[in-house]
């Protein structure tokens, strides 16, 4: 065998080497992004399943549906915000986190709708009249990444009505009261 022939070879397997490696590396990462991914998620769960957290959910509803009076909408003009207010940022910071992620590309855009689609879209209609009048003074920027989180949720539910596989069968039985709790007028 030839000196070049020799060199030649080591150079192919070297170049085998490095790419299995780099191979190797992408799947890594593909790991830890989907552990990453898992983490967040988790904790996003943990968190809106907490007691305290369901009972901000109430306060905000409760409070972004007095915003008729013009004490409420005066409250979002105060910098910092009043005291009582606290589980509405606790809520708002949440999704705009979330929402952040998202448009980083730290989270999967679809899983997150998927899983929580629904959520972010009544929570943002819900909290979005607030935002437009803090946004008078705080400028546009407020809440932004909640902003677009809500819609990559809308664009999803428009796309994928429903998630279930498409030809897999269902097997949820038949609805056998319908008839029976349907009211006619």
């Amino acid at each position: 065998m030839s000196l070049e022939l020799v060199s030649t070879l080591a150079s192919l397997a070297t170049f085998v080497v490095i790419a299995l490696t780099a191979v190797a590396a992408m799947i890594q990462l593909r790991h830890m992004r989907s552990s990453n991914q898992i983490a967040i998620l988790t904790e996003f769960r943990e968190e809106v399943s907490q007691p305290d957290f369901r009972a901000a959910l109430h306060l905000v509803r409760d409070f972004c549906a007095k915003l008729d009076d013009p004490q409420a909408r005066a409250q979002l003009s105060e910098d910092p915000l009043p005291l009582p207010l606290g589980p509405y940022l606790r809520v708002a910071f949440l999704f705009e986190n979330l929402g952040c992620f998202v448009k980083r590309g730290i989270l999967d855009a679809n899983l997150v709708c998927d899983l929580w689609g629904p959520v972010v879209i009544s929570t943002w209609h819900i909290m979005a009249p607030a935002f437009v009048i803090q946004r008078r003074t705080r400028g546009v920027a407020l809440m932004e990444n909640f902003e677009y989180l809500a819609y990559v949720s809308v664009q999803f539910s428009e796309n994928y009505p429903t998630l279930y596989p498409r030809g897999t069968p269902r097997v949820a039985p038949e609805d056998r009261w319908l008839t029976e709790d349907t009211v006619t007028e």
